[in-house]
Order: C-alpha cells, then structure tokens, then sequence
C-alpha cells in the first residue's frame, strides 16, 4: 500500500500562518515558520522514499523487463544482438512515458570470436582444454599455433622471466585471492594478466597467451573478458581457460615439458555505428542540472549478461518508471541512459560525456549499477567535501533498505568520463560474494538474478537519485 502524506506542504505553510499570527511575536513567528517547515519537508521527503521503496517492491517490472532483454540472447557490441536491445530499449523507455527519449550515436568495435577455439596438450600428456578467445584478440591462422608452454603467476613473474618467454605459449596462472572480501578488490588485482598479459609476453618473443578464468570458483565454465595490445610489439593471439583445466595443465607441467596446439579463429572488423539510449525526466525547478542513471547494454558473447548489466539496465529504468507512477516530478532532469559498449573499454560512457560537454551541459551527479543484482549494502562514491557530507546525512533513508554503507571510491566504467567535469559519481554496491561466479559466461541467465534482491537494488538507487534531485549536493 502506498502512504499518502499526512501533511501537504502547503497545509504546512497555512497552519504556520494562522499560528504564528495569533501566539507569537513576529520575530519569534519567523523562527517558528523556518523550524516548522523544515519538520513538515523533512517530513514530505521520508514519506516519498518511503513511497519509492513500497511501489518498485510491490510493483516492479524489472524482472520482467530483464526476461525480455535476456531473451534476445547475447549482445556484443557491433552484433546483431546489440542492435537489437537498441531496438528493444527504446521502446521500453517510450513505453513508460518519460519527457524524452533519444539514440545518441556511438562508433563501436566489431569483434567476432568466429567457430574454431581449441587447445589441444600434443606433448607430455594428451588431453584437450577448453579455452575461449579474449575479446580482441587476433587468430592463429587456419593451421593453428603448437608451442611449448611456460607458466608464469601474473605480470611481475612474466617480466621477471622475460626470455624464457621466447617462442612459447605463456600460461598466465594467478588466482583471485579468496582472502580478499572485496571479490571486485581481488578481481582487479588480477585481471592485469588478462588485459595486459599478451602485450607483455609479446615483448619477450611469445607466440600465444593462456589466461586463467577470472573466477574463485574451480569449475570448467569459461570468462571472457577484453585484452588490449597496447606497447605490444606484435599481435599475439589470448585465450581463456577454465580455472579446472588451468589447476590440471599446471599440475602436469610440475613433471612434464608440454606442448599445446591453440587454434583461434577470432577476427576484428572496422568500427560500427551503434547507439546509447536514452531517456530523460526534465525537472520541474532546475531542468538544465542533469542527474545520469544507468547501466551497459552490451554483454559478453557466451551468455545472454543477465547480471553483467542486464541488471543495471532494467534497474536504471525501474527508477524512472517508479516515479512516473507515483507522478513524482523531480527538480532536476534525470536521464537513464543504456551505455553501448562498455565490455571494449568504454565507448558509450566517452560518448555521452563528450557531447555533454560539447553542449554544456551540468551534470550534478551519475549513479551507475554494474556489479550484478545481489542484495544491495549501499554505494561506492568519489563524493568529496560536502557532497560527501550530504550523502553521510541521508543514511537514516537507506537504513529500512540495509544499504546504508558510504565506501569511498569509483562509480562505474561508463559514468566515469563525466568526473572529468566535476560530476559526483555513485556505484551501486551489492553483495559481491557470488557475482565472479557468472562473470562474463554462458552461465550469466535470468536463473542467476533474484527478483527480490534485484528489487532492493533498484529502490536504494531509486531513493539517492530523488534526494540528490530535490535537495542536490551542495
């Protein structure tokens, strides 16, 4: 059920008027009108969050919203797929209604993986692996590539072992930390072997790369991820392999010399155009301070991305849509934007941020949700001063929502282009324990996301983003 207001603001204002007027003195009425109406807004703002949270648990359509996206399969930026939930996200937001809805063109990379992904031990022992190419990365030719195979524990020990590395297929082998309770913390120690493993090994003479799936799981499902050749000297082909398999070829090179015959048949294609989409509630008091909601539409290949952002999407909408049901018209303009591209580096988010300044526009704050829909504990900011101090004195709002946790830090790959004009920005920040479970496989479906927990998430940004619009940051 959804609570209506005891008191209106302006029943407020008249009860103060006729008071003050006939028990106080002037002066004394002016104080009393200040305190007074700050208890009857204080009062307004508690019931509207209050409001929020009740419709997206009562009535969300995020589940639903997230079957249908899911069930176009997977969307690879430059894909079929991708174009496709262009299709579909623009309809959804014009469905609902908002003031504006809109592409924003986005060149994009054009990758495909292509049919042939095997790893096959010729030497040493006989077995096959499974592997998949890293986004971007180049393929072996028609007749594959058959080396022996050096392990290294990550960057460091790749430098340290430099030539050795010559003329073999470096097995890059180092573990996310299970001592780290940040799963996202320890993800981003070691995924520097992934991004950057091939650019290194090329610079020592390798001919291939094997990366350890970015997982703490020991299971054989495979994580794709993007790898970059940047200070490479030659274009080596990058493969992951499943971290069952990676235990296994570790364990056989402790006795044995091995060889691998790697066959990729990845390929990379000129940039395609694509689109951001975009929807946009203009404010009613300040419509040219603009506050950014969202999440990626692109996901990975092997899975259809049901938590990587399928959920920061359908997410991102429900809170516009929650508020056009409630017919709360917010001071500010709030745009849910779906990024295009973020899996290749971010595309869409230099996209939006470079037009935004081309039109100069002001961007208060961008809150972004990709990191799955798991019970949400509150955000991670780059909020500084006193927009720090702000959001400190807004916790009591997330307390019934148990996500009132103020960690310091970074929003998100797509908003961050906008901090370089000055825009706050905010991550939404769930439970992470499970989420590099799923991460970027074929086992990313609508079956890993939980109504309920997506809905939290979905409030708890629906409530920062309506008091960052009707009290702002300063």
């Amino acid at each position: 059920m959804i609570k209506k207001p005891k008191q209106s603001v302006s029943f407020c204002r008249s009860a103060l008027l006729k008071g003050g007027s006939r028990l106080l003195s002037r002066l004394l009425s002016r104080l009393f009108i200040v305190l007074f109406s700050t208890s009857c807004l204080a009062s307004t703002t508690k019931e509207i969050t209050e409001n929020l949270t009740h419709e997206i648990l009562k009535n969300s359509q995020a589940y639903s919203n997230l079957k249908e996206l899911v069930a176009g399969g997977s969307r690879l930026s430059g894909s079929a797929g991708a174009a496709h939930a262009v299709e579909w996200g623009k309809s959804k937001l014009e469905s609902y209604g908002f003031d504006k809805v809109w592409l924003q063109e986005v060149m994009v990379p054009h990758w495909e993986r292509g049919h042939r992904e095997t790893a096959v031990i010729t030497s040493g022992a006989k077995a096959k692996l499974q592997v998949a190419a890293l986004g971007n990365s180049v393929g072996t030719g028609d007749k594959g590539i058959e080396a022996e195979v050096i392990e290294v524990s990550g960057i460091d020990d790749a430098i340290l072992k430099g030539p050795k590395l010559k003329d073999k297929i470096v097995f890059f082998n180092g573990p996310m930390d299970p001592t780290v309770m940040d799963t996202f913390e320890a993800y981003g120690r070691s995924v520097k072997q992934r991004t950057r493993g091939a650019a290194q090994a090329s610079q020592f003479g390798a001919v291939a790369v094997l990366v350890r799936s970015m997982t703490m799981n020991h299971d054989m499902h495979l994580h794709a991820g993007v790898m970059q050749y940047k200070d490479a000297p030659q274009k080596i082909p990058a493969a992951t392999i499943a971290t069952a398999d990676a235990d296994k070829l570790s364990e056989l090179l402790k006795s044995n010399k091995i060889r691998i015959k790697l066959n990729l048949s990845a390929k990379s294609f000129d940039q395609v155009k694509s689109y951001n989409v975009i929807g946009e509630m203009t404010g009613s008091e300040l419509p040219n301070e603009f506050i950014v909601v969202g999440g990626h539409l692109d996901s990975w290949d092997l899975g259809p991305g049901a938590q990587d952002d399928g959920v920061g999407v359908v997410q991102s909408i429900e809170v516009l849509r929650a508020m056009r049901a409630l017919s709360i018209k917010p001071k500010r303009s709030i745009r849910v934007v779906l990024f295009m591209a973020e899996e290749f580096g971010g595309f869409g988010g230099d996209e939006y941020a470079k037009q935004a300044a081309l039109k100069k526009e002001l961007h208060i704050a961008a809150v972004e949700s990709d990191r799955g829909g798991f019970t949400p504990r509150g955000f991670e900011t780059s909020a500084e001063g006193s927009a720090l101090k702000k959001l400190e004195s807004w916790k009591e709002y997330f307390l019934p929502l148990k996500s009132d946790l103020i960690k310091k830090g970074e929003g998100g790959t797509d908003i961050e282009p906008l901090r370089e004009s000055g825009t706050a920005q905010f991550g939404l920040f769930p439970d992470s324990a499970r989420y590099f479970d799923y991460h970027h496989t074929q086992i990313d479906t609508i079956d890993a996301v939980n109504a309920r927990e997506l809905n939290l998430g979905a409030a708890a940004m629906s409530v920062l983003i309506y008091l960052i619009s009707d009290e702002g940051l300063k």
